[in-house]
């Protein structure tokens, strides 16, 4: 996916709290406006950060094993009936 250039005109306030909040994640502004319109726009859809250590394990899972619709409660009792033979 390509980047492109967006210009952006915010009060001077706004834009010091956004280079604080960018600093204090590790992040670039860029990067915390991305964060932002996509948890907007599917705040139910998880991204992990770029280079983070949810990324990484994430990637590590093959496409064909990754869920998309889970039921974490059902799956955590089928893991225990199967472990304890229930």
């Amino acid at each position: 996916m390509s980047k492109k250039t967006l210009n952006l005109t915010i009060e001077e306030s706004i834009k010091v709290r956004a280079k604080r909040i960018a600093k204090s994640r590790g992040i670039s502004v860029s990067q915390l406006v991305e964060q932002a319109i996509i948890r907007e726009e599917d705040p139910e859809e998880f991204t992990p950060e770029p280079g983070s250590g949810v990324e990484q394990l994430m990637n590590a899972i093959p496409e064909s094993q990754k869920l998309d619709n889970y039921n974490y409660k059902k799956l955590k009792l089928e893991a225990l009936r199967k472990k304890y033979d229930l």
